[in-house]
């Protein structure tokens, strides 16, 4: 699926606090390098078949890159809200699960 593809049946996620998104890596809006002013996109499809874009922040991305996740893997994020750091900048706190596809060879 190409980024193209994707962005004319995608339909986006915006977590509430609390809330969790869980589906099939379909594939990413994003370049393989961070640019701090393009916005990075993950593509997940869920079990009603919907592709749903998440929108990633610097954690998401750092997350999925530790976990190796590829096209195929299933992944879960969730959203706990938005939280205060010590010096007064707030963020979004988020958790991400990679589940590995399996190989059936």
């Amino acid at each position: 699926m190409t980024e193209n593809q994707a962005t004319n049946k995608v339909i986006y996620w915006l977590p509430s606090a609390g809330k969790s998104i869980a589906g099939i890596i379909q594939g990413s809006g994003a370049a393989n390098d961070l640019l701090y002013d393009e916005q990075k996109t993950l593509f997940l499809q869920e079990d009603d078949g919907e592709v749903v874009g998440v929108d990633l922040n610097r954690y998401l991305i750092h997350s999925l890159k530790q976990s190796n996740a590829a096209v195929g893997d299933c992944v879960t994020v969730t959203f706990h809200g938005k939280e205060q750091k010590n010096n007064g900048r707030s963020f979004n706190r988020y958790t991400l699960r990679v589940d590995k596809a399996t190989d059936s060879n």
